[in-house]
């Protein structure tokens, strides 16, 4: 069983960070968007690189295993705020509050995932 749990932990870390490498190289490639969003959400363009540190610093290490737990706890610390400043459903319009509560829903099921991972530790197929 525990080979089991160790292979479901390897895939879920792969999953929980491919979602984050993947956000965190969306906003480097296409940094004039990620700044036009930020702008419309009125938040300041100044905090995408520190958003992108957290993602891709946090991913690294989740994805590979490596101090795994501090790699969640960034990724924890960056999607907290994220979802609420980002997908705020309730101040949405009719139109929009639909999409916004599913974006904001799926980072809460992330977070769900993170603080699993961050219960678990990265299992035997981790670099530490």
């Amino acid at each position: 069983m525990a080979l089991f749990q160790d292979l479901v932990l390897l895939i879920a870390r792969i999953f929980l960070s491919s979602f984050f490498l993947w956000e965190g190289g969306s906003q480097v490639w296409h940094w004039k968007s990620s700044v036009e969003y930020l702008k419309s959400k009125k938040m300041p363009s100044s905090l995408i690189p520190a958003a992108v540190i957290l993602q891709l610093v946090g991913g690294l290490s989740v994805l590979l295993g490596y101090q795994a737990r501090v790699g969640t706890v960034l990724l924890i610390v960056f999607i907290i705020p994220a979802a609420i400043k980002m997908y705020d459903f309730w101040k949405a319009s009719d139109l929009e509050k639909t999409s916004q509560k599913t974006l904001f829903m799926k980072d809460v099921a992330i977070l769900g995932g993170l603080l699993l991972l961050l219960a678990t530790g990265a299992g035997r197929f981790a670099l530490n």
